[in-house]
């Protein structure tokens, strides 16, 4: 087997840390957005917090996965997601922008495995685990707000912006992130609109699984949850 740092490592043995992840989560997507939006950016902030997505992320796919050989290349792959963005973010690679997009839509695609994967593994389901799902949830949005920033980033115009076209700059991903939540809600404010095919198909398949997975999977975990309370 793998070594792996203990403490980091040790993180997906307990599951009451699966409530830490649904903090770290939400601190990601709702506190940091709204924190440097009033304050300005805070390079160090934002460094720790995908320094602990990085870690936790690589540590999970290693501790989801026993089979030596696919945590080789799991780990290889993992490890370029986080060398391409710390290039691009240290050293201010510009070209590296694209492949940023592209792999942390991919991070955060494995992390939401990774997340499910500790979420139903056998044994009874506990509120740490419901909570592991709505963090799972909420790494589905993320995936598909990189998947947007991916597409305006390749086809520029696939999006209608108010005000008209949008700069793509490091802060573009709190759009996409905020069109990705009212989509997966199906709030539908009206404010931004899919206009390339790709788009409206990726938007069609968010809203159709914001509405399954907490109709399905979360109330399924939460009645199983309750029926082991009994």
């Amino acid at each position: 087997m793998i070594k792996r740092p203990g403490i980091i490592s040790g993180f997906w043995s307990e599951e009451r840390n699966l409530s830490v992840l649904l903090g770290i989560v939400i601190f990601t997507f709702f506190v940091l957005p709204t924190v440097t939006s009033l304050f300005g950016e805070r390079p160090g902030i934002n460094l720790l917090n995908n320094l602990t997505l990085s870690l936790l992320l690589l540590t999970g796919v290693l501790a989801l996965t026993r089979h030596r050989g696919l945590q080789i290349v799991f780990a290889a792959v993992v490890a370029l997601i986080i060398l391409v963005r710390w290039v691009r973010v240290l050293f201010g690679v510009t070209w590296l922008a694209g492949w940023d997009i592209f792999f942390s839509m991919v991070s955060a695609i494995t992390f939401m495995v990774v997340v499910l994967g500790h979420v139903y593994k056998e044994g009874p389901i506990t509120s740490h685990r419901i909570q592991g799902a709505v963090a799972a949830y909420l790494l589905i949005a993320m995936s598909f707000a990189m998947a947007y920033f991916l597409l305006e980033f390749l086809i520029p115009g696939s999006f209608q912006f108010p005000g008209g076209r949008l700069i793509l700059d490091e802060q573009s991903w709190k759009t996409f992130h905020y069109f990705s939540i009212v989509t997966l809600t199906t709030l539908g404010y009206g404010d931004i609109l899919p206009a390339h095919p790709a788009a409206r198909s990726l938007a069609m398949a968010e809203a159709l699984i914001g509405q399954l997975y907490p109709a399905i999977l979360l109330a399924r975990m939460v009645s199983l949850h309750i029926q082991a309370r009994h």
